[in-house]
């Protein structure tokens, strides 16, 4: 099989395990080696990278995912509204699956907030009664992470009742507040991908750009 062939693969094979079993990217990645080559692995193998898996992802979810996804994703997009709405000073930004269109049911919220103090943070949870995890930050990302909190919210049905659906994680991933002034990473979309919404692109949105993109979605 051909390199470029093999990249292909083991992107979809990885594409599959995220969207079926919820793996995160390197798992995925590292599980379709394993599934595809065993023990016929060598350090030539070139692993996807995570692009060439999201847009498998993409393809994946466009291809058997239909109206349940779509139902799924506005679902999903509406909750990490809420949660923004709820931490609204502290300038919340949506990133991941759930803004670039790939959240399954496995897929948490992932939010960037820009802050004076992590600890604020932390208090404005503990003040609306949310249990939370901390994780400390730092890594080679610039800007640095000052730390991460993590915890779940359960869907609200229309009624505002708790629903069914099960418990969504939420991940906070908090920065300086002039961390803000550093572009988020645009995506490099493949042709396939030109049907993304230019929000779906840009890395990141705040709260009033994420909603146009649920009104336009």
């Amino acid at each position: 099989m051909a390199s470029g062939d093999l990249r292909t693969e083991l992107a979809a094979t990885a594409a599959r395990l995220i969207a079926e079993e919820g793996c995160e990217y390197a798992q995925a990645k590292r599980r379709a080696v394993d599934e595809l080559l065993g023990d016929r692995v060598d350090r030539r193998t070139t692993l996807p990278d995570n692009s060439e898996v999201e847009h498998e992802l993409r393809r994946y979810l466009r291809l058997f995912g239909g109206a349940q996804h779509r139902a799924l994703l506005k679902s999903r997009r509406e909750l990490a509204t809420e949660v923004m709405q709820t931490l609204r000073e502290f300038e919340p930004h949506v990133i991941g699956a759930v803004l670039n269109g790939t959240a399954t049911e496995h897929s948490d919220i992932h939010l960037q907030l820009f802050v004076d103090s992590a600890k604020d943070v932390e208090l404005h949870l503990m003040n609306l009664g949310i249990d939370f995890d901390v994780d400390e930050g730092g890594g080679d990302e610039r800007p640095s992470v000052l730390e991460r909190l993590s915890y779940v919210v359960q869907p609200v049905a229309a009624g505002r009742t708790p629903s069914r659906q099960t418990p969504v994680g939420v991940r906070l991933h908090v920065y300086p507040r002039d961390g803000i002034r550093i572009a988020a990473r645009h995506r490099h979309i493949k042709l396939s991908d030109e049907d993304m919404h230019p929000i779906e692109m840009t890395g990141r949105a705040n709260l009033e750009t994420f909603r146009k993109l649920i009104i336009e979605s």
